[in-house]
C-alpha cells in the first residue's frame, strides 16, 4: 500500500512508498500494440483525475469515492498541488460521481459549465486536519536527479548493469503511463462533442517502450474508426448518405478540425494552457500544456505513419529489451 494505509476493502495502491515496483522485464509487455492501446484506452475511460486538498486523509478519500462505485486502483502524485488518479470498475461509476458533483459558484468570475473528468475535492469541514501518519504519499513524475543516477551507476559492476540501471530509472512508470492515457481520454471528451466515434491515441515515446520520464505527450486524433466509411455496395433501390461539408483535400480537413478542437481546448478544457495552433506545419498540430499532469502535449490528426513507426519500435522492444 501507499502512505497511510487504505481502508480495509481498498485495492492495492500502485505506489509503494513513493516508488514503483516495476522492473525492465515487467514493463515490456507481450501484448500486440493494438491490444495494448485498446486495453489502456478502455482503462482510461473508467478513470478520473481529482485535485486534492492539502493533508487529505487517504482512508476518508477512499471511503468517500467508494460511495459511487468500485475502485480498482488509485494513486497520488504532485505537480501544481496534489492529484489523485482513480480507476473505477465501470463508466457508470463515473456517471454517478458526476451526478452529485456541482459546478462552482464564483463571486467575481463565471465558470464555464463543461463537465469533464477533472474534479476538485473540497473539505466541507475546514477545521478537520489529518495527521501526518494518515496523509497520502505523492509520487514524483520527474526523473531522478543526475547526481543520484551517477551514484547508482557507479555501484554497478558491469556496463551491462549500468545500462540496465539507466533504463530502469528513466523509463516511464506504470503510473506515468496511466496518466498519459488519461490525458488523451480527457481530450477525447472534447473532440467527441463533434465526432462521437473518434479516439485519441498516444504515439511516439509515450507508448513505444523508449519513452523516458518527462517526455512530451504526442496525441493522434483518429477519425478512421467512424462508422459508415466503408459500407458495402447497396443492393436496394435507394441508399442514404450523410450530407457533409466538402473541402479540397485531407490536409485542409485536418487543419479545420484541429483549429476547432484547439479552440475548444483553449476555451473549455480545464487545466489546458498555452494553446498554440500550428496548422501550416508539414504535419498540422495543436500544442498545449496540461497543467494538472505537467505534460507538454502535441495533438495531430491523420498522422498514420507516426502510429506505424511507434508500433515498429514497440515490436523491436518486445522482441529484445536490449534495444531500449
Amino acid at each position: 500500500g501507499g502512505g497511510g494505509g487504505a481502508a480495509e476493502a481498498a485495492p492495492p495502491l500502485l505506489a509503494v512508498n513513493g516508488e514503483t515496483a516495476g522492473t525492465l522485464e515487467s514493463t515490456v509487455t507481450k501484448k500486440t500494440f493494438s491490444a495494448f492501446l485498446a486495453e489502456r484506452l478502455e482503462q482510461a475511460e473508467r478513470t478520473v483525475l481529482i485535485s486534492c486538498p492539502p493533508n487529505i486523509n487517504e482512508n476518508k478519500f477512499y471511503k468517500y469515492l467508494s460511495h459511487y462505485g468500485t475502485i480498482n486502483n488509485y494513486f497520488f502524485y504532485e505537480t501544481f498541488g496534489a492529484y489523485a488518479v482513480v480507476e473505477f470498475s465501470g463508466t457508470e461509476d463515473i456517471a454517478a460521481l458526476k451526478e452529485s458533483t456541482c459546478i462552482p459558484r464564483l463571486q467575481h468570475e463565471c465558470a464555464v459549465p463543461f463537465k469533464s473528468r477533472l474534479f476538485n475535492l473540497r473539505k466541507n469541514n475546514v477545521g478537520e486536519l489529518s495527521t501526518a501518519q494518515s496523509s497520502v504519499q505523492c509520487l514524483k513524475l520527474s526523473a531522478i536527479p543526475h547526481s543520484e543516477l551517477l551514484r547508482k551507476i557507479s555501484g554497478a559492476e558491469t556496463i551491462d548493469q549500468q545500462l540496465h540501471t539507466v533504463c530502469e530509472e528513466y523509463q516511464l512508470t506504470e503510473e506515468n503511463t496511466r496518466l498519459r492515457f488519461l490525458v488523451c481520454s480527457l481530450v477525447k471528451d472534447i473532440a467527441a462533442a463533434y465526432f462521437p466515434e473518434c479516439s485519441i491515441k498516444p504515439f511516439g515515446s509515450s507508448v513505444n517502450n523508449f519513452g523516458k520520464m518527462g517526455c512530451d505527450l504526442d496525441m493522434f486524433l483518429d477519425l478512421d474508426g467512424i462508422s459508415g466509411r466503408n459500407n458495402v455496395k447497396p443492393t436496394g433501390a435507394f441508399s442514404v448518405e450523410y450530407h457533409t461539408k466538402r473541402v479540397a483535400s485531407e490536409r485542409v480537413a485536418t487543419q479545420s478540425i484541429l483549429s476547432v478542437i484547439g479552440e475548444c481546448i483553449d476555451q473549455f478544457a480545464p487545466g489546458c494552457v498555452g494553446i498554440q495552433k500550428i496548422l501550416n506545419a508539414r504535419c498540422p498540430l495543436v500544442r498545449f500544456s496540461h497543467q494538472p499532469s505537467g505534460f507538454q502535449c502535441d495533438l495531430t490528426a491523420n498522422n498514420r505513419i507516426a502510429m506505424r513507426s511507434t508500433e515498429l519500435l514497440y515490436i523491436y522492444a518486445d522482441i529484445d529489451p536490449r534495444v531500449r
